[in-house]
């Protein structure tokens, strides 16, 4: 293998790796979707999402975060969820809910990693979990956030989104909207922070001199 030809192999790794994961994405979204245990539904796409970001940094955890909004977004269309229903009602701003908080999400965690301390491996791995738990976190406050700006008003005078949520909110409508998810948001920041860690550190022991 010639020199040329071995220092190639790291400059394009990232965005190949970067596809892979995005493929991935694709591939939870339209397959699996998530992971229902009893009542609760833990979304998956967060876990790529993560592993990007801390991995390849800011700028492909944000381009990553982008292919999870925008999958989410195009999912809507035929599935049968809450947000199927606000689409409904306002496909921009639902475009908006689906796709902003998912960049976000992305290229926070990764600026986040890019400025823990990572000299050794106790440091590395304790910033990859804070990383890979930000991306849950900033994933649902954003997601419920956006729904709460654009659409509050219809969880109280919108019989669809009534009929969908199954009961119309008495009290404030803001602690109702991420009422819906708090059991589900706090798994999946456990299954994130978890996997997360544990892919990240078999991927930097496989690419090292790579990244």
């Amino acid at each position: 293998m010639t020199k040329a030809r071995k220092n190639a192999q790291p400059r394009y790794f990232k965005p190949v790796f970067a596809a892979l994961l995005a493929a991935l994405i694709v591939l939870l979204t339209f397959t699996v979707g998530s992971l229902r245990i009893g009542p609760i539904t833990i979304t998956l796409n967060c876990l790529p999402v993560a592993v990007g970001a801390v991995l390849l940094g800011p700028v492909y955890g944000a381009i990553l975060g982008l292919v999870f909004g925008l999958t989410s977004f195009f999912a809507s269309f035929t599935s049968a969820s809450l947000t199927t229903v606000l689409l409904n009602l306002n496909p921009f701003f639902t475009f908006l809910m689906c796709v902003v908080p998912r960049v976000i999400c992305g290229w926070v965690p990764g600026l986040l990693y890019k400025a823990l301390p990572k000299n050794n491996e106790p440091k590395r791995l304790a910033s990859s979990a804070l990383s890979c738990a930000l991306v849950t976190v900033l994933n649902t406050i954003g997601f419920l956030g956006l729904m709460w700006v654009f659409f509050a008003n219809a969880f109280v005078s919108e019989p669809t989104v009534i009929d969908k949520v199954g009961q119309q909110p008495t009290g404030n409508i803001f602690v109702f909207i991420f009422a819906l998810a708090t059991v589900n948001a706090v798994f999946e920041v456990l299954i994130n922070l978890i996997l997360g860690t544990a892919v990240c550190r078999a991927l930097f022991a496989v690419t090292k001199n790579k990244l």
